[in-house]
């Protein structure tokens, strides 16, 4: 899909979130439509001419209702189908995934989860992702959701990231520190 960085689509796409939040919440299908968004999200991730089918201009819209309505009636909450066509009828297809991506940020939000990035230079065992975890969730006071990600060029070491605060433990950090004292 394309990009709707656009700080107005941003402002539109928290709004569907929100939306939909309010609608999970009545329906008490929060998690419901939180893995809806994700098959979708994933189905418009993997299939890029389901994409510019979507987002052609002059495709007639009701064709467009057909199509995602045959791929995905049965496959999501009536809610969810009802929100594409919405989108679709406004010619807002293109940001669904900032729509799904406000709408994790609310629903973390008010679950009290952070996601926290973990970039290592190998992959590292469970163990130590799960103390990393238990770490974490003291420092924060929050339930945090691990990704790890390898990054080879952090030599040995982690670098966490969750929100807006990084935490860098890498050697490659130390040696730039000690770089910068020397000169």
């Amino acid at each position: 899909m394309s990009n709707g960085n656009n700080i107005g689509l941003s402002t539109i796409a928290d709004r569907y979130a929100n939306a939909l939040i309010e609608l999970g919440e009545k329906c008490e299908q929060l998690d419901i439509y939180n893995t809806d968004l994700g098959l979708i999200l994933a189905t418009f991730a993997s299939h890029k001419d389901l994409n510019r089918f979507l987002e052609h201009p002059t495709i007639p819209i009701g064709d467009k209702k057909e199509i995602i309505e045959n791929i995905f009636k049965g496959a999501v909450s009536p809610n969810i189908l009802n929100t594409l066509k919405l989108l679709l009828d406004r010619n807002r297809i293109f940001i669904f995934p900032s729509i799904v991506y406000h709408y994790t940020e609310i629903l973390n939000k008010k679950r009290n989860i952070a996601i926290a990035e973990v970039f290592t230079a190998i992959e590292i065992d469970e163990e130590i992702k799960i103390r990393v975890k238990n770490q974490l969730e003291k420092l924060f006071n929050k339930t945090i959701n691990l990704e790890h990600k390898i990054q080879p060029d952090i030599i040995a070491g982690m670098v966490v990231k969750v929100g807006d605060r990084v935490i860098d433990g890498s050697i490659k950090a130390r040696l730039e520190n000690m770089k910068k004292q020397m000169i």
